[in-house]
C-alpha cells in the first residue's frame, strides 16, 4: 500500500512539473505580402485596357510593377507574351523581355491591329511572367479589349 501511495505521489509530482513547464505564447500573424517562400510580388495593368482599331494601329501600355518584401525591385526581368488574340509589341514580336526601372516598373507597348485586319471586336490576352531563380512560376494575365472601328 505504501508503495502504491509513493508511486501515486511521484506520478502527480511529475505531472505537475510537466504542466508548469508548458507555456503558451501568441503567434505573430504574417503580412499578406510575406514572409513566404517567394517574397516577390507584382501588379499588372493595361493603360488603356480598351482600344479602338481604326485606319491606324491603336496602342496600349502594359506595365508590371515588381516588389520584393515590400520594396520596388529594379533590374528584374519580366517576360511579356501575347497568348491569344491579334497584335504585337513595339519590336514586332509576340514575346519580349523588359527590365524593371528604378521605380520597379517594366513597361511595354502593345500595338493592336487596324480595323481592316479584324472581323469584329476581340480581346488580346497578355501574360507577364517575372523571372525567378526558384521553381515557382510567378505570372499574371490581362486582357486588352479591341473594338473594331467603322469606315
Amino acid at each position: 500500500m505504501r508503495c502504491l501511495r509513493f508511486a501515486g505521489i511521484l506520478a502527480l509530482s511529475g505531472l505537475l512539473v510537466l504542466v508548469s513547464a508548458c507555456t503558451r505564447s501568441d503567434m505573430a500573424v504574417p503580412l499578406p505580402s510575406g514572409p513566404s517562400t517567394i517574397a516577390l510580388i507584382f501588379d499588372l495593368e493595361a493603360v488603356p485596357n480598351v482600344i479602338m482599331a481604326t485606319d491606324s494601329r491603336p496602342t496600349a501600355t502594359i506595365k508590371a510593377t515588381v516588389w520584393n518584401n515590400g520594396l520596388v525591385v529594379s533590374g528584374q526581368t519580366v517576360f511579356f507574351t501575347i497568348t491569344s488574340g491579334p497584335g504585337e509589341f513595339s519590336d514586332y514580336s509576340t514575346r519580349i523581355a523588359v527590365q524593371t526601372d528604378s521605380t520597379g516598373v517594366a513597361a511595354v507597348t502593345f500595338i493592336g491591329p487596324t480595323m481592316y485586319e479584324m472581323s469584329g471586336d476581340t480581346n488580346a490576352t497578355i501574360k507577364a511572367q517575372v523571372q525567378t531563380t526558384s521553381p515557382n512560376y510567378l505570372y499574371k494575365t490581362i486582357d486588352v479589349r479591341i473594338l473594331k472601328g467603322s469606315v
